[in-house]
């Protein structure tokens, strides 16, 4: 998992930010901080009612001997708003690319997180694969002062995930592999935001 990559296109987009726009924001995704994924989002303005938001997420921590939550994403996405650029409602264009390799849980409470899902599998063995999904988003950004905001998406599209299943996090035994198709949620989040004027 590279995060060089990631630096690379954040810190391209902050300095084309500087360059071409008129304004630009940084957020960070509040439901990936809750579930300890580091991430961090950089939307610039293209034109008027236009902007690109670029968002990853980076987690490369291992939680224990006998526990991985490890993954990487990187997702772009193209909005049009329907007022003006970040105030009000907008619609995108997003596709998204990562890899993961998780193991050992067999619900979120064995991450120590505040939230409890069941995740089907991974408590006796691991998975390891990549995905790339591209979608539709809608989002609302509320303006709090000239500097701060708060702003939701959803986004529904395609995903194709490929992985490959191993017995335990040691033995390394491949117990089989595979791709799937997907259709529905694609992109959710809900961030702080800080405008760049």
């Amino acid at each position: 998992m590279k995060m060089k990559g990631i630096l690379i296109i954040v810190l391209a987009g902050m300095v084309a930010g500087r360059v071409f726009a008129q304004h630009s924001a940084i957020k960070e995704n509040l439901p990936c901080g809750v579930l300890r994924v580091p991430n961090l989002g950089v939307e610039l303005s293209l034109a008027p009612r236009w902007t690109v938001d670029i968002w990853g997420a980076y987690n490369p921590f291992q939680e224990s001997e006998t526990r991985k939550w490890k993954l990487w994403t990187l997702q772009p996405e193209l909005r049009h708003w329907l007022c003006r650029n970040f105030a009000g409602t907008f619609v995108g264009i997003h596709l998204g690319a990562g890899q993961y390799n998780m193991g050992g849980i067999g619900t979120t409470a064995d991450l120590r997180l505040p939230v409890k899902l069941d995740i089907d599998g991974l408590k006796e063995q691991r998975v390891q694969g990549s995905f790339m999904d591209a979608g539709l988003s809608v989002g609302h950004h509320w303006i709090f002062s000239p500097r701060w905001g708060l702003e939701a998406v959803i986004g529904i599209g395609y995903g194709r995930y490929n992985y490959r299943k191993y017995r335990c996090l040691h033995c390394g035994e491949q117990t089989g592999s595979g791709s799937k198709n997907y259709l529905g949620p694609t992109r959710a989040g809900l961030s702080l935001v800080y405008l760049i004027r």
